[in-house]
Parts: structure tokens; C-alpha cells; sequence
């Protein structure tokens, strides 16, 4: 990468969100935009679901409803994420951004890089599990909560991890996208799944936890852009949605992430990898 596209698109609703994400991956697919950043937060909160998981047997979906919680499914891999105070990020670039041969978990270490660096210039000693002697959890019964994982490329302060990211791949093309806490309310999370007590030994941590020091969506994204420049020595240039993919995002909302059919029933084939 040389230069990449910066988009800040602010606090959108979960179905906007997705269907914003995958319009960008499937606009660079066709070869008509830069490498592209996104940072978003959400409004409301929200769940999201891994692209192969089961709403119906991991969610309470009446205690959504009633505490006001959109359910989206990703189009990506891996857990259940709760989308509150938080920022998330997202990156659609080439496979040959970050070298052609890389596989799924080598390339989460290179792309999360910029990760590790914004964490440590906000004063949070962040590591990758694998440079850790801290082991895979073997609780099983939290292992569809994205958080509750933890695999060598999970970035940990302390020994806790800190955010989770996912992946999606298709042709030459990688959409990965990641939430990164700035607090995180368990017991609130926890009244969002069938089971309400499997998130009270959550060995997590947020951004102001491992920082020490409170910070605000504004300054976490300020860190997170000079770091992807200065990690991959690129210059990214602020822009917004062409409107191709404006019209292709509201095509992909109506049609996909706002239908039921597609967040709490679909059946679906695994899709890459997620972490």
C-alpha cells in the first residue's frame, strides 16, 4: 500500500454498519476503490453474530427486544460481539497488500499490527497471545463470545484480551473488521444470551482498563490512524462512500442486514476465519 482510502463515518445502526462494510469489500473487489479504513461506532447497541452462528440457540432475543438491541448477522467469521461504548474498525484491501501468500491466521498477526502499536502509544503494554504463556481457553461454554476467545494472534494487555477481529475473504480480497471496547458492561451482555451467567469469569479488558486512563472514541481513533500510517507507511487520504457504494450499501441493508430471515435464521456455510 502507498495510499488508502480513510473513511469516518460516525455512530450508524447494526444493519448500516454491515451493509456499509460489505459494500466497501465488494466495491474494491471490482477494482474501483483505494485500500480502505473505516472507523464507526453503533447506535443502538447491538449484537452482532458470527456469520455461521445460531441466534435462536445463543441469543434471548425477547431480552433484546425489550432492552432496545439490534441483531445483525456479520459477513464474517467467528463469535457473538456486543456493540456498545466501543469503537470498530474495518479494512478492505488486496491480498497482495500484505503479501499473496500469507494464510488466514498469519495475515490476522500483520493486519492487527497497527493494533498492538495505537494500544502501546496509549500507554496499554499489549502483546499477541502467542508471545504469552497464556494458554487457549478451555471454557467451552463461552467459546461462541468473541472475547471469550483466545487464540495466538489475540492481542492481550495483562493477560486479559482486548477487542476481537473477524474475517472475510472472497477472490484476492480481505474485508476484516474489529470491535475494540472502550468499556464493556458483562452483566448487561450477559442478560443478552440464554445463558445469563457464562460471562462472569470473562477474562477481558477494554481500552480504558488497559490504558489506565480514560479514553473517548475521538482519541482512540486518533491513535489508530497514525498508527496504520506509520505501520504500513501509507498516506491515508479522508474521504467518504462513492456513491455507487452508498446505493449498493442501502441495497445490501433492505435487502440482507435488516431482514430477519438473514440475521436470526439463516443457515450458512463457515466463512474464513475469525478471532
Amino acid at each position: 500500500m502507498i495510499s488508502a482510502r480513510l473513511i469516518q463515518s460516525g455512530f450508524c445502526d447494526a444493519a448500516r454498519n454491515m451493509a456499509i462494510d460489505e459494500a466497501i469489500f465488494l466495491s474494491c473487489r471490482e477494482g474501483s476503490c483505494l485500500p480502505t479504513l473505516r472507523l464507526y461506532g453503533w447506535k443502538p447497541a447491538a449484537i452482532s453474530l458470527g456469520y455461521s452462528q445460531d441466534a435462536q440457540g445463543l441469543l434471548d432475543i425477547d431480552a433484546c427486544r425489550r432492552e432496545g438491541i439490534d441483531i445483525v448477522r456479520r459477513p464474517t467469521g467467528g463469535g457473538i460481539i456486543f456493540h456498545d461504548a466501543e469503537l470498530t474498525y474495518s479494512l478492505v484491501l488486496a491480498q497482495s497488500d500484505i503479501g499473496q501468500r500469507l494464510g488466514v491466521k498469519r495475515s490476522f498477526e500483520t493486519i492487527t499490527s497497527f493494533l498492538l502499536l495505537a494500544y502501546q502509544n496509549l500507554g496499554a503494554p499489549a502483546v499477541f497471545a502467542k508471545d504469552t504463556d497464556k494458554k487457549p481457553a478451555a471454557n467451552h461454554s463461552i467459546a461462541g463470545f468473541c472475547f471469550a476467545r483466545n487464540e495466538e494472534y489475540d492481542i492481550l494487555v495483562c493477560g486479559k484480551k482486548l477487542g476481537g477481529n473477524a474475517q472475510k475473504r472472497r477472490h484476492n480480497m480481505i474485508l476484516q473488521h474489529g470491535s475494540i471496547p472502550l468499556s464493556f458492561d458483562a452483566e448487561k451482555a450477559g442478560r443478552l444470551l440464554k445463558d445469563r451467567g457464562i460471562l462472569k469469569n470473562l477474562d477481558n479488558t477494554c481500552i480504558d482498563e488497559a490504558a489506565k486512563e480514560k479514553i473517548d472514541f475521538d482519541k482512540l481513533s486518533d491513535a489508530l490512524i497514525k498508527a496504520f500510517s506509520l505501520k504500513f507507511n501509507v498516506t491515508l487520504k479522508e474521504g467518504g462512500l462513492t456513491n455507487e457504494e452508498m446505493d449498493l450499501a442501502e441495497r445490501l441493508k433492505t435487502s440482507k442486514y435488516s431482514i430477519t430471515e438473514w440475521n436470526l435464521h439463516a443457515t450458512c456455510a463457515p466463512a474464513g476465519m475469525a478471532q
